[in-house]
């Protein structure tokens, strides 16, 4: 194994014998040398050097002709060698619901029985003081059991929610279900499922929809609140290199949050809009996407041309609500349950044809390969109608082989999580039990989706899980669980290259946005997004590596973001 790993140092100003440009030749603002820059640029793979002019990219290619650039004004970093990468680009993030969660009460997704969540629930009644909601979000619901009763022996006279990382899940004590509203006597809506005892009373356990309702009665953070906490999270973000995603499934009230930031010149705009539908192709529907869409985009660059749908919901036990074409296995042997499709694929299909016909692309929770067929069905037959639209799958745990050649013919982007391409209590305890060993050796299918000709694009799903790019790069190299290494790999013939998931983290996740003329490579005239690591990637770069990997820079239209610390940004 070959790594390098680099201290980085910064001249301002260069001396006068530096090489002087040519009289037509203007001055670069910043000027990167001695850098191994990966441009993920076809044309021109790899440089040494680049210039930034007005926050776009004024030259990249070697020393020589960087140094016509520089002046007596010019900042010049000396990268001695370390990597160059254009801005990493998350293609599915819920970048303002996980910033709402930063100082919520969590269980860290830490695999825990009641007993041992216990006193996080009791501490987290004293933080939050008064009669109000008691939320704990973050729970490791793979596997967990709680109901009523036993949160009632916790918490008896507050509402109390346990809030499942997954963002499909909760659990609610008697207090909670009385002011969600939910009785033996509620029915469970479209999408959604309640919990119930033999005797039909609600068990407490609320899937998908049916925690619709309840979301409305949650305490709201203030507008200011909202501010603050997304600003936090944007930096934090920034800090790990990435400098433009999708928000997926975006409200009204998001969008609102974004442009009060960009009215007080607090916020860089690069930010595509996945807006919220519930899939009816109504006139009424069509009207409140496009008035979202004109409201985000009177403020370029962001964008709201996508529509955010949910296709199912997630397979691991035990809300087993993925669409999967064979039933999942009870007692070793197939059962009934199929798992519920949100969308059938006449309505589906009406639904993604309206879009096109309304200037909008149409980007798709998919998690069982019911689901994933359904979806490139809708999408086939908007194609055949003529549509250019973007078209995206996300999450993508399990596609049909049959349906893997689909995703190139039909122009359809795999936007996936491959930090879940591990092996954990979610991909092996909750699920292989219920889908069998042949199934479940095809999770995640990066690989076979890749040589398929996907175009294969990365993603975080955060607050679901971490959106630390190169966290999802290492395991999406290895297959192996970061905090369990001891277990074998998950499906270790579905890993794929460094190369393939930078790639996948630039050009490819810019293409689901429109964004690739713009942002996902480091070319002369595009946006000046990018990040400079603390090491050289090589070929022989391992996933250990990868995982190490900490940003030094971020650059965002040119402007430092992040910085060395110490150094104002």
């Amino acid at each position: 194994m070959t790594l390098k790993i680099v201290g980085v140092f910064i001249v301002l100003g260069l001396c006068a014998c530096s090489q002087k440009p040519a009289t037509e030749q203007k001055i670069a603002n910043l000027v990167v040398l001695d850098a191994s820059i990966q441009t993920m640029n076809p044309a021109q793979p790899r440089a040494k050097a680049l210039a930034v002019l007005d926050g776009k990219v004024a030259y990249v290619g070697d020393e020589q002709g960087a140094q016509a650039w520089i002046g007596k004004d010019t900042r010049v970093i000396q990268a001695k060698g370390a990597t160059v990468l254009p801005g990493l680009i998350d293609s599915h993030i819920h970048l303002m619901e996980g910033a709402l969660s930063l100082d919520s009460c969590t269980a860290q997704d830490a695999q825990l029985t009641l007993d041992k969540l216990e006193p996080i629930i009791r501490e987290c009644v004293t933080k939050t003081t008064g009669d109000g909601w008691v939320i704990v979000e973050s729970v490791n619901g793979a596997g967990f059991k709680a109901d009523r009763s036993a949160l009632d022996a916790i918490v008896a006279d507050r509402p109390l929610l346990l809030w499942g990382a997954d963002g499909h899940s909760g659990w609610l004590n008697s207090a909670g279900l009385r002011v969600a509203g939910i009785d033996r006597n509620t029915k469970n809506p479209a999408g959604g499922h309640i919990g119930r005892d033999r005797k039909g009373e609600a068990t407490g356990f609320l899937v998908d929809n049916a925690l619709g309702a309840l979301i409305e009665k949650l305490p709201k953070a203030s507008e200011e609140k909202r501010q603050e906490l997304l600003l936090r999270a944007l930096h934090d973000l920034k800090a790990v290199g990435v400098t433009s995603y999708l928000e997926a499934n975006t409200s009204e009230q998001t969008i609102d949050t974004y442009i009060a930031l960009v009215q007080k010149n607090q916020f860089h705009r690069k930010v595509t809009f996945a807006l919220a539908s519930d899939g009816a192709a109504t006139d009424e529907e069509f009207a409140r996407l496009k008035a979202l869409r004109q409201k985000a985009e009177a403020f370029p660059p962001m964008r709201a041309n996508l529509i955010k749908l949910f296709g199912d919901g997630v397979m691991e036990y035990p809300s087993q609500t993925a669409a999967m074409l064979e039933p999942y296995l009870e007692n070793g042997k197939p059962g009934k349950n199929l798992g519920p499709l949100y969308h059938e694929k006449e309505p589906l299909t009406a639904f993604v044809e309206r879009a096109a016909k309304e200037g909008f692309g149409v980007h798709i929770h998919v998690i069982g390969d019911r689901a994933a067929r359904v979806a490139l069905d809708a999408f086939e037959a908007a194609r055949a109608q003529g549509s250019k639209e973007s078209y995206s799958l996300t999450h993508l745990e399990l596609v049909d082989p049959q349906d893997l050649p689909r995703f190139k013919q039909l122009d359809v982007i795999a936007s996936m999580q491959l930090q879940w391409g591990q092996p954990d209590n979610y991909s092996v305890e909750a699920v292989l039990p219920y889908i069998g060993p042949e199934r479940q050796g095809r999770l995640y299918p990066a690989k076979s989706l890749v040589d398929a000709g996907a175009t294969l694009a990365g993603a975080s799903d955060w607050s679901v899980s971490t959106f630390n790019p190169f966290e999802a790069i290492a395991i999406a190299m290895s297959r192996k669980s970061v905090k369990e290494p001891q277990r074998e790999p998950m499906a270790p013939d579905q890993a794929v290259s460094l190369q393939q998931m930078l790639a996948a983290y630039t050009m490819n996740a810019a293409r689901i946005m429109g964004r690739e003329k713009t942002v996902g490579s480091l070319e002369t005239g595009k946006d000046a997004d990018f990040i400079l690591l603390d090491r050289t990637y090589t070929d022989s770069t391992s996933s250990s590596d990868v995982l190490a990997t900490k940003v030094v820079y971020t650059f965002i239209d040119g402007a430092q973001q992040i910085g060395p610390a110490g150094e104002p940004s």
